[in-house]
């Protein structure tokens, strides 16, 4: 039973790494110009998220960089205490992002974390088990 668990375990492992690479992928190359779009919408002049666009820049890891940033800024504010406080500083949403540019921002990113948490739980039950 501990060696079926072991093998799945395993498979579930490789297939989350996998997933997660091919999300970051879609998320620097497909999905970046829609993130393009919404960080233009939020990022407010000299607010966090016009900073990292000036520090980061346009390359791979400058994109996935943002794309953090800006996930972490529509994640962050629908905090109850300290939400409104750390998006303030991020940037500002008037509303007038469209819904589906938001999804383009928040899809891609939270399916690569999905993606390396059940990577690292199942590291972590292999370690434990073997």
């Amino acid at each position: 039973m501990i060696e079926k668990l072991s093998v799945i375990s395993a498979f579930l492992g490789i297939a989350s790494m996998m997933g997660g690479l091919l999300g970051i992928l879609f998320t620097i190359t497909v999905a970046f110009p829609r993130i393009r779009l919404v960080e233009a919408k939020i990022a407010e002049p000299g607010a966090y998220l016009d900073m990292t666009r000036t520090l980061w820049g346009d390359g791979p890891w400058g994109r996935w960089i943002r794309a953090m940033n800006v996930w972490t800024f529509f994640t962050y504010r629908n905090l109850p205490v300290i939400g409104s406080r750390v998006a303030s500083r991020m940037g500002k949403d008037d509303g007038s992002t469209p819904r589906h540019l938001k999804l383009w921002a928040l899809i891609p990113v939270s399916f690569t974390f999905s993606c390396a948490t059940i990577f690292t739980v199942s590291a972590v039950f292999l370690v434990v088990v073997e």
